[in-house]
């Protein structure tokens, strides 16, 4: 079997998946590109050779694997689904044998909404079981997968999510009116959209002034015609359908007050830093409360806002209409939090841990 290339100059990263109308790839490859080194994009593998014929015929100095949907989700039995996980991690197992470094970021516990639970597990399992480096973003995830799968520590690298590169011009500052929330990204079961824009509704019917923008593309099973109809019930609640370019992004974020996370799970969240680095504060959702690295300088826990206690006893109305205010009252310091952030976490600032993680010179 070919052996892996050695040369220092120009080497090749190899990702799967690439999704390319994904930032958060351009934001981790930042320094790798800037080396020098090539980075490309492949599809589903499952043998070193179709690998090999993906990259003109040579192998990477390291596979980066990500979201497992394309191996595990995209056939409609489960049987089928094992098969590709088995295929695939085998074909894994010998690129490592050829020396190949892998290394795997995990994105969540386990894919959203997945149907075969069995092989999605299987997949995760495996890769932590056989990975050179595993790349958390969330400092807790060691402990919120152990009961489905175990990471080895000694293979932990701990790299956070980049912020975004940010025009001076469209960072964010409070006006007058009412708070503006927004909920951006793929509008999808598991976010929670519905729940929350209900919430609005009443807040807004009690007295709170409040708005909630929708903006992004519909996914999983939900299509536009079921998300447009089931929001138009909520006073308050505007909804805007469709990918966001990123000329269109910082017209988005300008018209929001902070944004809003009330996921009903999750270990990660790109559009959290994406936020950050307009100046918006985050209003992070009850469900997330296990699991979410809560930074209280500039993220607002719909738990426990300004409740003696946990917060455990007061309405999620309640709790809503004090984030809202806080929002309001502390606009300049939350800000300015989220911005000291995101100029802590820019790409450049993070660009040498992830070359040392994706291609170690040692």
């Amino acid at each position: 079997m070919t052996s892996a290339p050695t040369s220092d100059d120009g080497r090749l990263l190899a990702v799967f998946p690439l999704y390319s109308d994904n930032e958060w790839h351009e934001l981790v490859y930042f320094g790798v590109r800037r080396r020098g080194h090539r980075v490309l994009g492949v599809g589903p593998f499952f043998s070193v050779d179709e690998l090999k014929a993906q990259l003109g015929g040579r192998l990477p100095h390291t596979l980066h694997l990500g979201w497992s949907t394309p191996v595990t989700q995209v056939v409609p039995d489960v049987v089928t689904a094992m098969q590709r996980v088995l295929a695939f991690i085998e074909a894994v197992r010998h690129l490592q044998a050829s020396g190949v470094r892998i290394v795997w970021t995990v994105h969540n516990v386990v894919s959203h909404e997945s149907p075969h639970v069995t092989p999605e597990l299987t997949f995760h399992r495996l890769l932590a079981e056989i990975a050179d480096a595993v790349h958390v973003m969330n400092p807790m995830t060691i402990d919120i997968v152990a009961p489905l799968y175990g990471l080895r520590p000694e293979t932990v690298v701990q790299i956070p999510h980049p912020s975004y590169e940010v025009e001076p011009g469209h960072v964010h500052r409070r006006t007058s009116g009412p708070t503006r929330l927004l909920i951006f990204g793929e509008i999808r079961p598991y976010k929670g959209v519905f729940e929350f824009a209900e919430l609005v509704d009443r807040a807004r019917r009690a007295g709170i002034e409040v708005t909630l923008d929708v903006v992004g593309r519909v996914g999983g099973a939900l299509s536009d015609d079921t998300v447009r109809q089931h929001l138009a019930q909520y006073e308050g609640v505007r909804f805007e359908p469709g990918y966001v370019d990123s000329s269109r992004v910082p017209h988005v974020f300008a018209r929001a007050d902070a944004l809003v996370l009330p996921y009903r799970g999750g270990l990660n969240s790109g559009v959290a830093l994406l936020a950050g680095s307009y100046g918006l504060p985050v209003l992070i959702g009850a469900s997330l409360r296990d699991t979410w690295p809560l930074e209280r300088s500039w993220q607002i826990p719909l738990w426990d806002v300004g409740v003696d206690g946990d917060g455990d006893g007061a309405s999620d109305l309640s709790l809503l209409g004090k984030a809202v205010d806080l929002v309001d009252r502390q606009a300049e310091r939350l800000r300015s939090a989220a911005l000291a952030t995101a100029h802590e976490r820019t790409p450049e600032r993070l660009s040498a841990r992830y070359v040392e993680l994706f291609l170690p010179r040692h």
